[in-house]
């Protein structure tokens, strides 16, 4: 039998009981086919310890050791460039002797960082993740039943494209949302139709179909005033007044939402409609804004009829239907979440959370 090959606990036993009947270690050895040496020891073992099991072997001593391991954590975690760089580049950069396997296993198995697909999520100012954490702040003081008595409205562009490039990085379980982990996204422009509808704990409103400027220019606040504000929305905050008693009016906080539209929120309120102040939501904030998720289901049931679609009169038809089919539980069960995203937002100091 070849050296260093671990011996089977019968063949130990074997051993023992071979040695017992007085045989010398020579003659085991050649009956077994081990190594008179080996079997030597095997038996001195067995009247230590009574026990036919092998010690516990320590294996190859790994190559990147414990200093090494914190280096290379320090690294791949230090910034957002840092946490993209692909294996190779890390190898480098540390001037590691080893293979790029021998880098991977390291960082997976022994610092338990995952090459994982970079998150979405919109770019934020400073200016803005401090409107984002006052906001929070604000909100954080409300309860379930205050949540659930918000209107929370927006607008939606079905765009012709989207943002499907992947970007892996580097990161720990829970850092799914954390900045450097994060890939920024910019708001692009829409090409066919653009909507408008709110939502609220128990309600949808109808879905508005907002005009193309002529001028390709984005929706004006004159335009959103009178086919929004004056319309829809205030129908539907009023029969929701009916329904539940005091309702808060929360818009997006898109620019062209200011100017007229801002005006007549204050106008309503001096007038003593109660629930229309000047309550906006942060702009680039989907994670603060309920209907964005179902903006998300909206899209998924509308892309499962794009075989239907062949001009934009169709697609106005589908998104029409296809609103109305939104569960309202689901609607409800969104509204609900409010207060843990809220928290979020504070904890991440004004920064994205994910919806």
């Amino acid at each position: 039998m070849p050296w260093g090959k671990e011996l089977e606990p019968v063949t130990r036993a074997k051993i023992v009981a071979l040695r017992n009947e007085g045989n010398s270690y020579s003659t085991i050895g050649a009956i077994l086919n081990v190594n008179p040496n080996t079997a030597k020891k095997v038996y001195y073992k067995y009247s230590e310890s009574e026990d036919y099991k092998s010690e516990p072997r320590s294996g190859r001593p790994k190559l990147l050791n414990e200093i090494d391991t914190s280096v290379i954590k320090h690294h791949v975690t230090y910034d957002k460039d840092k946490r993209r760089k692909p294996l190779g580049e890390i190898k480098t950069a540390l001037n590691l002797s080893v293979s790029v396997r021998t880098v991977e296993r390291c960082i997976k198995e022994d610092i338990g960082l995952g090459r994982r697909i970079a998150r979405k999520t919109p770019w934020l100012s400073s200016t803005q993740k401090q409107k984002r954490l006052e906001f929070a702040k604000q909100c954080v003081k409300w309860g379930d039943e205050e949540l659930r008595r918000i209107i929370w409205t927006d607008e939606m562009p079905m765009q012709t494209s989207d943002n499907s490039g992947k970007v892996y990085v580097w990161r720990f379980l829970g850092e799914e949302y954390l900045e450097d982990c994060c890939c920024a996204t910019v708001q692009q422009g829409f090409e066919k139709v653009k909507i408008w509808a709110a939502v609220r704990y128990g309600a949808k409103s109808k879905m508005v179909i907002l005009p193309e400027n002529k001028e390709g220019g984005k929706t004006t606040a004159q335009t959103y005033l009178e086919l929004v504000m004056d319309r829809e929305l205030f129908d539907f905050w009023q029969s929701s007044m009916e329904e539940c008693g005091y309702i808060c009016v929360i818009e997006d906080g898109a620019p062209y939402h200011q100017g007229v539209a801002s005006k007549r929120r204050e106008q309503l309120q001096e007038d003593g409609w109660e629930g229309w102040g000047p309550r906006t939501w942060p702009a680039n904030s989907p994670d603060l804004n309920p209907i964005e998720n179902v903006w998300t289901i909206l899209k998924r049931q509308v892309r499962a009829r794009k075989d239907e679609i062949h001009s934009k009169k169709d697609l106005i038809r589908i998104l029409l239907e296809e609103w109305k089919k939104v569960p309202i539980e689901f609607v409800n069960n969104i509204c609900d979440s409010m207060a843990g995203r809220i928290k979020r937002v504070l904890q991440a100091k004004g920064g994205a959370t994910g919806k």
